[in-house]
């Protein structure tokens, strides 16, 4: 009897397992998408995700960092030959994009002008000075500054340097919104400026209205005189 019965439990137990196979196969093949007929099937391009339709082509996109510089303009002085005066005249300068109004002066100051300036006739009176400092307060940029020797020593400047040199700071500042006016001291000392009339007060504030014949389109007020009035003077010159 034990004979008859070890093969007939041995055949059930491979029929058991074999039928896991299957169930664990099928799921296998259900798992993975697999039609259970597996006979493939063509699949409508336009039921399949844009990215895997023929021809798609991934866009990129580019981030261009921030220009760590700008522009900004200062004025250097000019003498053309059409006008018998000095003028300002604006150019620019490469600064930091976060540069304060300090920073911008300071491109004029210990700087000659370059090759093309120069050859433009275009000169620099700030380079014969230093600057100290720079702020601003309610409108009104205090600009410290120092005129040096050829030798780097310290001395007063000529009226014409200190002109010229108060010209190109008015202008230079100006130009930031925040500025509406521009007091000069010369080595920490509040001095009599001059401007194109005449000599400012000391500690004045000073606009670009006081240096209007650096202005190239400045055109001088012209007076007339009425007829008879020279010959009126001449008679009364006589009379006296």
């Amino acid at each position: 009897m034990r004979s008859l019965l070890r093969p007939t439990r041995q055949h059930g137990i491979r029929r058991l397992l074999g039928g896991a196979a299957l169930v664990l196969a099928a799921a296998a093949a259900s798992g993975c998408g697999l039609p259970t007929d597996q006979e493939a099937q063509a699949i409508d391009p336009e039921d399949l995700p844009e990215s895997l339709r023929p021809g798609f082509t991934a866009s990129t996109t580019t981030t261009v960092p921030a220009p760590l510089t700008e522009s900004r303009i200062v004025y250097l002085l000019t003498n053309p030959q059409d006008i018998e005066r000095t003028i300002v005249v604006d150019v620019e300068r490469q600064v930091d994009r976060n540069a304060t109004l300090g920073d911008v002066l300071a491109t004029l100051f210990g700087e000659a002008t370059s090759a093309e300036e120069s050859d433009a006739g275009y000169f620099n009176t700030l380079e014969l000075f230093e600057i100290l400092s720079a702020t601003v307060i309610d409108g009104v940029a205090t600009v410290d500054i120092v005129h040096l020797s050829p030798e780097g020593e310290d001395q007063p400047p000529s009226a014409d340097e200190l002109r010229f040199a108060a010209a190109q700071l008015v202008f230079t500042a100006s130009e930031t919104e925040s500025v509406e006016g521009v007091r000069i001291l010369l080595d920490g000392e509040e001095i009599s400026v001059p401007t194109s009339d005449a000599d400012a007060e000391p500690g004045s504030v000073l606009r670009t209205s006081a240096y209007e014949q650096f202005q190239p389109d400045f055109a001088p007020a012209t007076t007339t005189t009425a007829p008879g009035d020279e010959e009126g003077g001449e008679e009364g010159g006589e009379d006296g």
